[in-house]
């Protein structure tokens, strides 16, 4: 009986030696200002972390263990990590196919500095919206530091419309369409490519949403491209609801937005700067004819995406020295920029053919004005703002990876967008509306320890975002200037 107690004693404090013996993965940040989006205003207080996640939040220091990291914070400021709802990672920005597969060490070079561009600029979380094959997403997620990832998987394309790009795949993602100028070709299946089907395949990728496509086309001089009927959003919606995915529709014109905001769907993925013939009347004031829309999304609840960074974008293009920013020396390889600088003329070309610059410059400018004011609008009558890039929206140089999302702030600021809802759009909405709020998105117990830390206020001055002394990736502080490309 002695010998056996003598065993248990032996196995009990040798448990209890490993246990005291462990190496401790515990993070203490102290005598910060927290910022948290569900909050009214920021505190001075303590982030425990353990692993990768958030241990405890508090306002007076917390009990810790012996070996845990502590990093004094005085006088700086805290935040959720940003999420960009609307990015895509295949491909390159502003490289067509062919340019592709002629340049592969200038695209090695881009992907390799691509997840630490959108760190550099505070961007945690993204979510790929619609890749033609998610298994172009693997290299990005094998980078030793990276934001976290997610999609939507290949889009819900209506017919042979706007967004098809896997007609390679053996089912390719279009939900069929008994139209006779659709030209589907025969070996595929009907029942393949129904609202059910599509939807199951989409859930099967491992998505968490479902994105499709309200988009006739934007040159009135070409035919009209396949747009969903009536019929086919009630069944996306319910389809999607019955899976837990997220419902997204690429829309950017008055008639899209017209048509999606009677309808039941979650989020547009773009901004309503698109007005056709209607133009901003005396004092910026919005026509009726888009506010009605606007209430009308706002009614039901549907999250909006300004994206203003899209036209933006295009519009660097006829920008002289837009190349020439420091700042995209920060976000993207000196070889990168090289090969842009070079071919900027062509490119220009693929996109506007032989187009003036000074009328391209002046027809953005106006778009430019048109989705801030409705921006603007859905801010002011209490529209849920979701925070997304487009980037890239195009075969553009302007959406560099994180410093689009820089901008893109910047410009809802100038839109007239207070600086707690930009924070809020990029960080508690997003979580919400795409389902991840129990991860991420404000600074609580059991969160993910995805955190930014800023050396200015963000809900003082929209500069704090470009003014990052820390990105925190799942526990892990990594110094700002660690993620430059200038490196």
């Amino acid at each position: 009986m002695k010998r056996l107690i003598f065993i248990i004693a032996i196995l009990f404090f040798s448990n209890a030696f490993a246990q005291n013996s462990k190496k401790v993965n515990s993070l203490l940040l102290e005598e910060v200002t927290i910022i948290s989006p569900e909050k009214n205003d920021g505190y001075i207080g303590y982030i425990l972390i353990n692993d990768n996640r958030i241990k405890k939040v508090s306002k007076k220091k917390p009990r810790i263990k012996e070996g845990t990291k502590i990093i004094n914070l005085k006088g700086r400021y805290i935040i959720p990590g940003l999420i960009d709802n609307h990015v895509h990672l295949s491909g390159m920005n502003g490289l067509t196919d062919d340019d592709i597969k002629d340049n592969p060490e200038i695209v090695k070079a881009f992907k390799e500095q691509l997840p630490k561009s959108y760190l550099y600029f505070g961007y945690t979380t993204l979510i790929d919206l619609a890749t033609p094959n998610i298994k172009e997403l693997e290299d990005f997620k094998k980078a030793s530091i990276r934001p976290d990832l997610y999609h939507v998987g290949s889009g819900a394309v209506i017919g042979k419309g706007y967004g098809i790009t896997n007609w390679s795949d053996t089912k390719p993602n279009f939900i069929y369409v008994d139209d006779n100028n659709q030209e589907i070709p025969n070996k595929y299946n009907p029942e393949d490519h129904s609202v059910k089907a599509v939807v199951s395949r989409i859930k099967e990728s491992g998505a968490i949403g479902v994105k499709t496509y309200y988009e006739p086309g934007f040159d009135p001089n070409v035919a009209r491209m396949p747009v969903p009927t009536t019929e086919i959003m009630i069944e996306l919606y319910k389809e999607s609801q019955s899976r837990d995915l997220v419902l997204m529709v690429h829309a950017n014109s008055i008639e899209s937005h017209g048509f999606l905001a009677k309808h039941k769907i979650d989020v547009i993925s773009h901004g309503l700067w698109r007005w056709g013939n209607i133009v901003l009347e005396q004092g910026n004031e919005v026509p009726k004819e888009i506010t009605n829309i606007l209430d009308l999304e706002i009614k039901n609840k549907i999250a909006y995406t300004p994206t203003l960074q899209v036209i933006n974008g295009l519009k660097a293009m006829a920008q002289a020295n837009y190349l020439e920013n420091p700042e995209l020396k920060k976000v993207l390889p000196s070889t990168v920029l090289d090969w842009y600088k070079i071919n900027k003329d062509k490119m220009y070309k693929e996109i506007f053919g032989d187009a003036p610059k000074d009328i391209i410059l002046n027809s953005f400018d106006r778009i430019n004005s048109q989705g801030k004011a409705s921006l603007k609008y859905i801010s002011r009558n209490g529209g849920v703002i979701v925070f997304g890039t487009d980037t890239p929206s195009s075969l553009t140089y302007g959406n560099p990876p994180g410093y689009n999302g820089y901008l893109e702030m910047k410009t809802m600021y100038k839109a007239g967008i207070s600086l707690k809802e930009i924070l809020k759009s990029a960080t508690i909405n997003n979580a919400r509306t795409f389902k991840l709020d129990s991860d991420y998105g404000t600074i609580e117990n059991g969160k993910i320890a995805n955190l930014v830390v800023l050396k200015q206020n963000p809900l003082k001055s929209i500069k704090a975002y470009n003014n990052i002394e820390y990105v925190i990736v799942r526990g892990k502080v990594v110094k700002r200037e660690i993620l430059s490309s200038k490196l």
